[in-house]
């Protein structure tokens, strides 16, 4: 069964010339960094209590409560950039091995602890990632591979520790994965045959298909991806 490898919070921090980062000149600050929280976390519908939102207008906030990430992408990610990494590092609340984007379904219910939780969407990763890392091409990396991790909504507040089992209480019927879902955003014209799925999906929310639409004729606004 999955569980939880990782479990962190973030605060706001600033980031400019001063700091390791310095794709940019203009300073910046993000709650990207989580740190490792030891014992119980209580979440509400906004997500983990003491875990700060940098950019709430495209972070945080019912639809995007927690964020979770696979384990296995750790591996990946590591090999791209070259370095270790730390769990919390992808911004991610939860670190959760066995499951990743082509296991996990959109609208999956999970429990974790006495936390009840449905996968809401992907994270559409934004230029912070590579300001993050120092690496202009990571946040492109991630899109193309479609290992973003992915959020949830909070259906039953609770609490939950690192080393809590994920209990799968409920799998979508529309079977649509969170990979499944950033192929069809990354390449819609190659991945038409996903639209059936996505409209079978009664729990997404944010303008997924009008997004997707919008790629397809190539008017789709991604100023949020670009570092540079």
């Amino acid at each position: 069964m999955a569980k939880i490898l990782f479990l962190g919070v973030g605060k706001i921090q600033k980031y400019g010339k001063e700091n390791y980062i310095n794709l940019l000149e203009k300073p910046w600050q993000s709650a990207m960094k989580k740190v490792a929280f030891q014992g119980e976390v209580y979440a509400n519908e906004l997500g983990f209590i003491n875990d700060s939102v940098a950019d709430t207008k495209n972070h945080g906030g019912i639809e995007k409560a927690i964020f979770a990430n696979s384990a296995k992408n750790y591996k990946i990610w590591e090999n791209f950039l070259e370095t270790k990494i730390e769990f919390g590092d992808m911004g991610e609340n939860l670190s959760i091995d066995e499951l990743d984007e082509n296991s996990v379904c959109v609208g999956d219910i999970h429990k974790i602890g006495s936390l009840v939780l449905q996968v809401s969407q992907p994270r559409k990763p934004c230029f912070k990632i590579s300001k993050f890392f120092n690496n202009a091409k990571f946040t492109a990396e991630i899109f193309k591979t479609g290992r973003t991790g992915w959020y949830y909504r909070v259906v039953e507040n609770g609490s939950c520790k690192c080393g809590d089992e994920v209990e799968i209480v409920q799998k979508d019927s529309a079977n649509l994965s969170i990979m499944e879902l950033n192929q069809l955003f990354y390449a819609p014209k190659e991945h038409l045959e996903l639209l059936e799925k996505l409209k079978k999906l009664k729990t997404i929310k944010n303008g997924w298909d009008k997004s997707i639409q919008e790629r397809i004729l190539g008017i789709y606004d991604n100023e949020y991806m670009r570092s540079l």
